[in-house]
């Protein structure tokens, strides 16, 4: 099997369609965009040392657990190179996500020249827990979330062609780890034979090996699957096969059939326009209680390429900017999602009521020295409004939680002398203006 699966795989990135896909031609990445958070290197050590990048965004505060989604590229392109093409960190910027882009050397592939830097996702070892390339993702994302404050019940993962077929291998290998997964140009579980014309195997079979590869540990793992309507390395049948697998696989979860009690046909198909570039059409699937379980997209015209990266040509192998965004796409359909309530009767998350401010927003008035030119203050940390009035500070105090009010004040007085003071306060601050 693996030896027909290397041939497979080197004629693949024979022809022009892979080779335009993103397991093309690397592109340099010298210059990369100036995101707010913070990008950095890290090793994991497993059978051989796999690098991967972390980008924590700006707004990440370590009291609070992100979320966390898994990045896994193709054959022939770098985490540094899937960070660029992809845009993931703007949409983590936006939304408060840590986003982990995994990579693999040459050293650990195997692989016959050109095909560099891809998952061993054709290796029979993959596709159990515990070994192989599989057990690499998830020693990395289990030292990743021990190196940031991450919400365990909010872990993703999101993959594209090699990476894709490995995103179908740990959610059947390690739902116990992963909420909901993405697979965009990719193929199923053990389905390595659906590549270019290739039917691959048999989806009731596939499907049957998921589940009892999930063994004790099974649950409903929801998904998300987009592809070119002209793929010509894993076509839109292999991608269909892949929602049908998570959506048979999930049936057996809940019982003996993998036909229910979810539906294996959409509850609705809509079209999503993209003005100046590709439409798609987008299947939802439901389970029984009318919640978001799958959804399907098939992009316009597009070939084998991650959908709506930088028009930068420097990305070009790798992205095609006239699809609709999966960064975006993937964390929206992610975002329904806590690993432990994925269960009947609504696999999406609980929605959280808000709760009222327990403090109101209110002003406050705090005296300050003579002579005072310039102050300004924090409450609790967080910078306020301030105004200067016949010699006091107004200072308005946020709505919100807290059991203790501390305002810091700070200034300069007209000689030039720094100021400072503080007054602390329990629970939302002073009942009368502070004189």
């Amino acid at each position: 099997m693996i030896r027909r699966a290397r041939a497979i795989l080197f004629a693949c990135a024979m022809a022009v369609a892979c080779a335009a896909a993103g397991s093309a031609a690397a592109a340099s990445g010298d210059q990369a965009p100036a995101w707010p958070g913070k990008v950095e290197s890290h090793v994991y050590s497993g059978e051989a040392d796999f690098p991967y990048l972390l980008y924590t965004p700006s707004g990440y505060d370590p009291k609070r657990p992100a979320p966390l989604v898994l990045a896994v590229h193709g054959c022939m392109t770098t985490a540094d190179q899937f960070m660029n093409a992809t845009r993931f960190n703007e949409v983590a910027e936006r939304e408060g996500f840590v986003v982990a882009y995994l990579d693999v050397e040459q050293a650990v592939s195997d692989l016959p020249q050109p095909l560099k830097n891809c998952w061993r996702f054709y290796d029979p070892a993959t596709f159990e827990r515990d070994q192989g390339h599989a057990a690499a993702v998830a020693g990395m994302t289990r030292q990743i979330m021990k190196q940031r404050e991450i919400d365990p019940e909010r872990v993703y993962m999101a993959g594209t062609s090699a990476g894709g077929f490995m995103t179908a291998a740990m959610a059947a290998a390690y739902p116990d780890i992963y909420a909901a997964v993405s697979i965009v140009a990719g193929g199923a579980y053990q389905d390595v034979g659906c590549l270019g014309p290739l039917p691959g195997s048999p989806v009731d079979l596939i499907s049957a090996n998921a589940r009892a590869q999930m063994g004790p540990r099974a649950r409903i793992v929801p998904r998300m699957t987009m592809g070119g309507e002209r793929d010509e390395a894993i076509p839109p049948h292999c991608v269909e096969k892949a929602l049908q697998q998570g959506l048979r696989t999930n049936n057996l979860v809940l019982g003996d059939s993998q036909t229910s009690p979810i539906s294996l046909e959409p509850a609705s198909s809509r079209r999503v326009a993209n003005s100046g570039g590709y439409d798609s059409t987008v299947e939802t699937y439901l389970d029984p209680q009318g919640c978001v379980i799958a959804e399907r997209w098939l992009i316009d015209e597009m070939n084998h390429f991650w959908p709506g990266g930088p028009a930068d040509a420097e990305w070009k192998n790798f992205t095609d900017p006239k699809g609709p965004s999966g960064a975006q796409a993937s964390w929206d359909f992610f975002a329904r999602y806590a690993r432990s309530e994925t269960s009947l009767p609504c696999a999406e998350a609980k929605k959280k009521k808000p709760t009222k401010p327990k403090c109101a927003k209110r002003r406050v008035t705090v005296a300050l020295p003579k002579r005072t030119r310039s102050a300004r203050a924090t409450v609790n940390g967080r910078k306020v409004a301030t105004r200067i009035v016949r010699g006091r500070l107004r200072v308005w105090l946020p709505a919100g939680n807290r059991k203790k009010t501390v305002i810091r004040v700070k200034g300069r007085k007209k000689a030039g002398k720094k100021l400072k003071r503080r007054y602390a306060f329990g629970g939302c601050g002073p009942r009368r203006e502070k004189r």
